[in-house]
């Protein structure tokens, strides 16, 4: 039985990251694990209320607590999207590993770190790890895909 991995990032918000989701990122974890994508969901239109926005968020999170054996996070931009460091964090408080990805050039954390020391610390406590490239993302699966 494959593993499952919820697959947290910003890239469905914008025309611009779309195309590389789509035809770059979901490729290399499908070709290692089942994916929850969660773009996959009908986001609701700009004028419903927040009650169908909240009831989206807990519909996430109960995705990754209840159908995922571990997360890979997409935590490009500088500072990471609230939305995915959120899943990064309640991944790890739930045991699951998170493989976070930052291709990022720019140096968001203290020094020495890509991005906030409480976000290393939570990859590093959930037993996950950090890579800056597809190709290192497409190593860490292949390592971490074995049946569970």
């Amino acid at each position: 039985m494959r593993r499952t991995a919820y697959l947290a990032s910003p890239y469905g918000f914008a025309e611009s990251t779309r195309h590389f989701y789509t035809d770059r990122l979901l490729p290399v974890v499908r070709s290692h694990v089942d994916v929850i994508d969660p773009w996959e969901a009908d986001l609701p239109d700009a004028d419903e209320r927040a009650e169908r926005w909240l009831a989206l968020g807990e519909f996430h999170l109960r995705s990754i607590t209840e159908r995922a054996d571990l997360v890979v996070a997409c935590l490009d931009q500088e500072p990471p999207d609230n939305g995915t460091v959120v899943e990064v964090a309640w991944a790890a408080a739930h045991g699951r590993p998170v493989v976070a990805y930052r291709n990022d050039l720019r140096q968001g954390g203290e020094e020495g770190l890509s991005y906030n020391l409480m976000i290393g610390a939570v990859v590093r406590r959930s037993g996950g790890l950090e890579v800056t490239s597809l190709d290192e993302l497409d190593r860490a699966l292949g390592r971490m895909a074995t049946p569970v």
